[in-house]
């Protein structure tokens, strides 16, 4: 009942935030330099059809006016369609978000299975060679570019081996899995670094709790002993540190689909923005806003099933 309570109240919370997000999504288009009537006719159009295009878009009224309308559309469950008509929004992000539910499934499988295994290894004996080399890595991978990580990988390891493609996306699974697996390598350095620091600290502190004592006494070793007690435990805390992590790795999926050639919602919001396309670009960031908040969401409750000391009031 108190979990019920405390998600419809983040959900009455969620609606002021999107509409802010909204907002000043509309007025950083709007204050943007050149005429989008002129960007969706041509460069070669006359000045009336230009004028025909502004009307069509109802960029002719005032500023409120058109946000209004696009509030009322959107209450209707409209997103509107791209600026040449040609199709609809919804049906656009529909389309291009298998790609981007692959990408971002393959990025965090790739980071947890990593951070696990970095983690576990590097606490084994804090400051010896290996946890040394673990924490360099987290460092360089802080450091790193997504985008550069993604041109280093096609340029040596996709163009030379010719086992991943360059770029695009398959209709077969089997190709997909070709054609997803750098993208997600590149995806999880975003990610696997902060969680291997978080996830080492508290694995090490874990390891001399009482409780852990307890059980090495009992002759409990290895595996059993790092998944039924130190990871169990550990675990709580990383996975709130992922969750608060779906924001940077929505930005991240931009950059990577943008290197990759992947036609997901990431490259959509890119070639939206270029164009000016006010309905694509609300439409997509409306849909990232309310994946963030929702995720978010999610974490938080996932979080208090595993951690029965927090009280979701």
């Amino acid at each position: 009942m108190a979990t019920a309570r405390y998600v419809t109240r983040r959900l009455l919370h969620m609606l002021p935030l999107v509409l802010g997000v909204l907002v000043a999504t509309f007025l950083l288009l709007s204050l943007a330099p050149g005429d989008p009537a002129r960007q969706v006719a041509g460069l070669r159009a006359s000045d009336e059809q230009v004028e025909q295009v502004r009307a069509r878009l109802g960029l002719d009224q005032s500023l409120v006016t058109q946000f209004g309308r696009y509030l009322h559309r959107l209450a209707h469950g409209d997103l509107g369609t791209t600026a040449n008509g040609s199709v609809e929004v919804s049906e656009m992000i529909t389309r291009n978000v298998v790609p981007t539910l692959w990408l971002i499934t393959g990025g965090v499988v790739v980071s947890v299975l990593a951070t696990i295994a970095l983690s576990i290894l590097a606490s084994r004996r804090p400051g010896g060679v290996v946890d040394i080399g673990v924490r360099g890595f987290t460092v360089a991978g802080l450091t790193m570019p997504p985008f550069w990580f993604g041109i280093v990988l096609l340029i040596a390891v996709a163009a030379p081996t010719g086992w991943f493609p360059i770029g695009g996306w398959a209709d077969t699974t089997t190709g997909r899995l070709r054609a997803i697996v750098l993208p997600a390598l590149t995806l999880a350095v975003v990610m696997t670094p902060s969680l291997v620091r978080s996830l080492r600290a508290s694995i090490i502190e874990v390891s001399g709790s009482d409780y852990v004592v307890a059980a090495r006494s009992l002759g409990i070793e290895g595996w059993i002993l790092d998944r039924r007690y130190i990871i169990r435990n550990a675990a709580p805390a990383t996975f709130a540190l992922l969750m608060s992590l779906v924001g940077s790795l929505l930005s991240a999926a931009v950059l990577v689909e943008a290197t990759f050639g992947l036609p997901g919602l990431g490259q959509s919001m890119v070639q939206g923005a270029i164009a000016r396309d006010f309905n694509v670009v609300q439409g997509l960031t409306l849909v990232f806003s309310l994946a963030v908040v929702v995720l978010n969401l999610v974490g938080d409750v996932m979080l208090a099933s595993l951690d029965p000391r927090i009280d979701l009031r």
